[in-house]
């Protein structure tokens, strides 16, 4: 299989253990590269091992030559990387309607999407829709990541606004109906919080009942990253920018990028040579 870590130091160190290719746990979600091409490149061929999904940001896959983005998802793929789409082609095509929706789902098969990204923070989405948008994914071979969260693109909420057991029920709802992953937005609770605590008790809120195998956090700053892992293992689900690969590694193996989780991470199976 391409692009397994076959590193000679990372092979005989012992670092926490890291199951290779393909994974069901401990999934790194990336945002790519702002430029498609050589930059995509070069990043795969550095870090490929340690990515799981590519997702394709922003507006990449509305402004992007149609080109580089076929260059691109077949790029991924050849390195054993799955590829997405989200926010903000997939909210536009929401509230275009179902007719919209098929239509960019068919495009999006063409160019061998993997997986898109549905936000119920982004949009407001009755759930008999949002059980129709899952299942016309499906048609078309696509796997579907609901994006839930309390706060989003800046916006800012009281704690006394949260409706947490209302986002918790749209995530499990979710799951039932077929989607692949919910994946937790960061904004409002670890992220842009002003210099307020972080609300872990949110975080555990939402997405704590669910099985861990099928939830994906948010985990841009470092701190915030050492933490999930702490708590919830170093096979977490866990979503960062494609500068931070390195260090959501170094955090899974116990050693960086947060003193507090130096040296803490345990596996009980190794890939180190007796």
């Amino acid at each position: 299989m391409p692009h397994q870590n076959t590193n000679p130091i990372a092979t005989r160190l012992p670092f926490a253990h890291r199951q290779q290719k393909p994974r069901s746990k401990g999934l790194n979600y990336v945002r790519a590269p702002a430029v498609l091409g050589g930059v995509l490149r070069d990043t795969l061929d550095c870090y490929a091992p340690h990515i799981d999904i590519m997702k394709l940001s922003g507006h990449q896959a509305s402004m992007c030559s149609e080109s580089s983005i076929v260059s691109a998802i077949q790029t991924c793929h050849a390195a054993n990387v799955r590829v997405s789409v989200g926010n903000p082609p997939i909210d536009v095509a929401m509230t275009g309607g179902r007719a919209c929706l098929e239509k960019v789902f068919t495009i999006f098969e063409d160019w061998s999407i993997d997986l898109i990204e549905i936000s119920v923070i982004a949009r407001s989405v009755d759930e008999d829709d949002l059980v129709t948008a899952i299942a016309l994914a499906g048609n078309h071979g696509i796997e579907v990541i609901l994006e839930v969260g309390v706060d989003f693109a800046h916006t800012t909420s009281g704690d006394h606004e949260l409706f947490l057991r209302r986002r918790a029920q749209i995530a499990s709802n979710a799951l039932s109906a077929g989607a692949k992953y919910v994946l937790l937005e960061s904004e409002g609770l670890t992220e842009n919080r002003n210099g307020a605590p972080n609300r872990w008790d949110a975080v555990e809120a939402i997405i704590g009942h669910l099985d861990p195998a099928s939830v994906i956090m948010e985990a841009d700053n470092q701190d915030v990253m050492s933490t999930l892992i702490d708590i919830y293992g170093p096979k977490t689900n866990l979503m960062v920018d494609y500068s931070r690969i390195e260090k959501l590694e170094a955090a899974r193996r116990g050693f960086g990028p947060s003193q507090f989780l130096w040296g803490k991470v345990a596996s009980l199976s190794s890939d180190v040579d007796a």
